[in-house]
């Protein structure tokens, strides 16, 4: 049996093969979510489609500002007051937040709902949080994602502004 050059170059150097698993496992490793940065990774799950969110862990740190602005998400973050802003990265929801800050605070919702409530349109939007396991105090959007146990959370918005927050659980 002949060994090809290449072959035989690795199996004279053990250390280039550990060298290239570790490279290539960590290459693996820089495109999730949970590697972004905590508001990097807000936008993430707020762009419009996989295909976006694929594109965007692929991206530089440095390249990523132009291509929120691009999708519209930039100005929409930019548009939101400075309190909404800095509660939305916190993770918080008040009433009278914009939809918008609630989307980057929770993530879009697990469910939605169009409602007519006395005679005003409303949307009713349904949130799950992980409550234990390895996902807990994150927002997903099936319980089955938590890999423990979950509580939901309903939002009400009316006229794109954050009206009632019920914790039925």
């Amino acid at each position: 049996m002949t060994t090809s050059p290449a072959r035989w170059r690795l199996r004279r150097r053990p250390g280039l093969v550990a060298t290239l698993s570790v490279v290539t496992l960590l290459a693996g490793c820089g495109h999730s979510p949970d590697r972004l940065p905590e508001l990097d990774r807000r936008f993430y799950y707020n762009l419009p489609s996989p295909e976006d969110q694929n594109d965007f862990l692929r991206l530089k740190a440095d390249q990523r500002q132009g291509f929120l602005e691009e999708k519209g998400l930039w100005d929409q973050w930019k548009a939101l007051p400075e309190p909404q802003r800095e509660a939305a990265a916190s993770g918080e929801v008040e009433l009278g937040f914009e939809e918008f800050a609630l989307y980057m605070a929770w993530g879009p919702p697990a469910d939605t709902q169009d409602r007519d409530t006395n005679g005003r349109p409303l949307q009713l939007h349904t949130f799950i949080r992980c409550s234990s396991g390895p996902k807990r105090g994150r927002y997903v959007r099936s319980n089955l994602d938590c890999d423990g146990t979950s509580s939901e959370t309903q939002v009400s918005i009316g006229q794109g502004v954050v009206v009632e927050i019920i914790y039925p659980n």
